[in-house]
């Protein structure tokens, strides 16, 4: 998760901090800070370089994103909807009307905490019981209400790492992780569309996702390749064990600018092959994730990214120049 905290307003009131917003909204502040980077949907008040503010236009124009993404709209549409349609300026609505609007700013946040804790427990229980149509629905509704970034760090990631602790402690219950992974990935799969699959998208060329030599965890890169496909970007997902060389051959056919590259255990999280990559191919910039890399041993210059959020944002920015 984003360990990074929005600010406060400070007490010239120019505005609110993402924190505040989240909490009126009802979301986590990742996901206010994916819709800005994104798609653009950002804050637009005074404030320093690092922490401008979101004015009550910004906030109605987030309030009804969010309204549109909960009757079914992919994020990217309801951004470009918003986006397109202008917010009036009041800066100061009538006092009741905005305490009214406060109060069910309040109640949304509360209510989507517990939404949030709800999907969590049922979705564990579901995977307990193998039961891939409850899983299949639950998760197709947060996708459809969060986004990909989000329903990965907030729902599917928690059960997971419970499972995880789970099998440790007692050895058990490898086949509920394996289905419950199998579902993901198909969800993952429909929430994208043909057209974002294999469109050049917004980025001239595409970021290439593999996995390290011998690595076979490929879920991780089906969630980067869906949150990319969310925001319109081109990507090539070569999958589990790619050979060094077959990486590098992608990245110079494609004219790639970005890499990820997943690692899950230590035996496949050797990086010193990095090293030839990025000297083959100096405007690559390459990106690594996962728990089994060396990270003392990364070359200079190649980033280790510990969420989808960070992951996303690197690839994007690198993708972009």
């Amino acid at each position: 998760m984003d360990d990074l905290t929005g600010g406060e307003p400070g007490p010239d009131m120019s505005g609110l901090g993402v924190a505040a917003v989240a909490r009126r909204l009802g979301v986590a502040p990742s996901t206010l800070r994916t819709w800005d980077h994104h798609y653009g949907v950002g804050p637009t008040g005074s404030g320093s370089e690092r922490q401008h503010r979101y004015t009550p236009a910004d906030v109605a124009r987030l309030e009804t994103m969010q309204q549109m993404i909960s009757a079914g709209a992919p994020p990217a549409e309801a951004a470009e909807a918003v986006l397109r349609t202008p917010h009036g300026q009041e800066e100061e609505p009538q006092s009741h009307h905005a305490a009214a609007a406060h109060g069910a700013l309040d109640i949304s946040a509360t209510e989507h905490a517990a939404s949030l804790a709800s999907r969590i427990r049922n979705l564990a229980d579901a995977a307990m019981e193998l039961d891939e149509l409850v899983m299949t629905g639950i998760l197709e509704s947060a996708l459809r209400q969060e986004g990909v970034t989000a329903t990965w760090e907030q729902v599917i990631a928690p059960v997971l790492v419970d499972l995880g602790s789970r099998h440790s402690t007692t050895g058990m219950y490898i086949e509920v992780e394996h289905l419950l992974s199998a579902v993901v990935s198909r969800c993952l799969l429909a929430v994208t569309s043909p057209q974002a699959q294999f469109s050049a998208g917004r980025l001239r060329s595409p970021v290439v996702l593999a996995c390290a030599p011998d690595e076979e965890h490929t879920l991780p890169l089906l969630v980067l390749a869906a949150a990319l496909a969310e925001t319109g970007a081109a990507r090539l997902m070569l999958g589990a064990r790619v050979p060094a060389s077959a990486l590098a051959a992608a990245v110079k056919r494609s004219g790639a600018r970005a890499a990820f590259v997943w690692s899950q255990t230590s035996e496949t999280g050797d990086p010193s092959w990095l090293n030839d990559l990025a000297a083959t191919n100096p405007a690559l910039q390459v990106v690594v994730g996962g728990p089994g890399w060396a990270r003392d041993g990364l070359p200079p210059g190649v980033p280790f990214t510990s969420s989808v959020s960070m992951a996303l944002g690197t690839l994007l920015a690198a993708a972009s120049h």
